[in-house]
């Protein structure tokens, strides 16, 4: 049987809880609860009678929290709530619309968009390789993002570090644009567009919308893009009937276009709006909290004013140790050593973590970690010298060390930089 959603919530969840109605912006530090706050929010609202369930949109980053956030709702009783990403959401309803917007059924979705970046780059008469091409995909999905058109691109990107010259990349990008077109398909930055601009230019499309959904929660508030946040406008439309649930210092989608001003400017478009803090930090120990507020404490300007101040809720552990390396390759040989200490002083190897970033950052560590002997075991991901793209790199500087071998009159390095160009 369901439980009460109100139980088994700290004071600052059960007030973020109670908060139903009009603007809210909840304000969630790492580790503090915020998809059991936001999950019993929506139970709450719906148990209570003041939402009907299908009425909500909940809308998350990946499919996987959609996934987590349905799974939550149904063990709270709930069901019918609609848990989704910007871009499923938008998938639907373009699908449902687009015979009265489009004139026909929706065109089918771009499986491969670097082949269009590449015929797009060809046109330009540019011989990218693989690395070019990735950025030259990813640039053009942050100037979609940004609501950036080709013809304003090269102005548009001051100050951004692009793949080559920005003129360039206009080019590539208005030529993709048009090999899209001609090839009747979308990417996924379409969706959104397409799907705001049917709300935005159809007075019928929107009553629709907007009569199906009264009620919306966005979480990762500050990873939201102009593209996303334009979509999120034309489902609200002049309504405020919107929780937005978000932390300024965990923005990680920065060089995809997001923009955490939409969360620090939250309360200036909606001045009546609640604002809820979550600082009750469940996840580590206080030491471990202490020195992330200090880290975070360099903010400054705009950042500074949204800064939460996390209180560590586990019993105490170790003290954290900081060290800086020279470089990366000097970091890595560390952490070796210091899990070969571990070992020898009797813990065993399973019992070590080794975190990053991001999977690029696993290469140095696997390197250290085997030169040292240790075993290790990569979870979410491949071992580096693994992966495919790893493998056939190291197929090709295999043969082009047995062709040096015996062709004396290419030395290695030259045939190295061929396989590499």
């Amino acid at each position: 049987m369901p439980g009460d959603p109100l139980d088994g919530l700290d004071p600052e969840q059960h007030a973020a809880v109670l908060a139903v109605r009009g603007p809210v912006c909840i304000l969630a530090g790492a580790g503090t609860g915020k998809t059991r706050t936001i999950t019993h929010r929506i139970a709450y609202a719906v148990s209570s009678g003041q939402l009907p369930a299908q009425q909500i949109l909940a809308v998350t980053f990946t499919a996987r929290a959609a996934g987590e956030m349905r799974a939550r709702l149904r063990q709270l009783g709930v069901g019918g709530v609609q848990a989704r990403t910007f871009h499923a959401a938008a998938l639907r309803q373009l699908r449902y619309f687009a015979p009265r917007v489009l004139g026909g059924a929706m065109p089918g979705l771009t499986d491969n968009k670097i082949r269009l970046v590449a015929q797009a780059a060809a046109r330009c008469r540019l011989q990218p390789d693989r690395t070019l091409l990735r950025d030259l995909a990813a640039e053009i999905e942050w100037a979609k993002a940004r609501v950036v058109s080709p013809e304003d691109y090269p102005t548009r990107s001051a100050g951004r570090e692009p793949p080559t010259d920005p003129a360039t990349v206009a080019a590539v990008y208005a030529s993709y644009e048009e090999i899209k077109k001609r090839a009747g398909v979308l990417d996924f930055e379409d969706l959104l567009l397409i799907t705001a601009y049917a709300i935005e230019q159809h007075r019928d499309v929107a009553e629709q919308v907007r009569a199906q959904y009264r009620h919306f929660v966005v979480d990762e508030y500050q990873d939201v893009n102009p593209l996303q946040q334009r979509l999120l406008e034309a489902w609200l439309g002049d309504r405020d009937e919107l929780c937005v649930v978000g932390d300024v210092n965990q923005t990680i989608y920065s060089f995809t276009g997001a923009d955490p001003g939409y969360l620090l400017e939250f309360t200036r478009r909606f001045p009546g709006a609640a604002v809820i803090k979550l600082e009750r930090d469940y996840r580590s120990t206080p030491q471990v909290v202490e020195l992330a507020n200090t880290v975070l404490s360099g903010a400054r300007g705009r950042m500074a004013g949204s800064r939460l101040r996390l209180v560590g809720q586990r019993p105490p552990g170790a003290a954290p140790a900081v060290r800086d390396y020279a470089d990366e390759p000097a970091e890595a040989a560390a952490v070796a050593a210091a899990c070969q200490r571990l070992i020898d002083a009797g813990t065993t190897a399973a019992e070590i973590a080794i975190l990053y970033r991001v999977n690029a950052q696993s290469e140095g560590y696997e390197k250290a970690l085997a030169d040292a002997g240790i075993p290790y075991v990569v979870r979410g991901g491949q071992r580096f010298f693994e992966r495919p793209e790893i493998r056939e790199a190291a197929l090709l500087l295999r043969g082009a060390a047995r062709a040096a071998d015996t062709d004396p009159a290419e030395p290695l390095p030259a045939a190295v930089e061929q396989v590499l160009a």
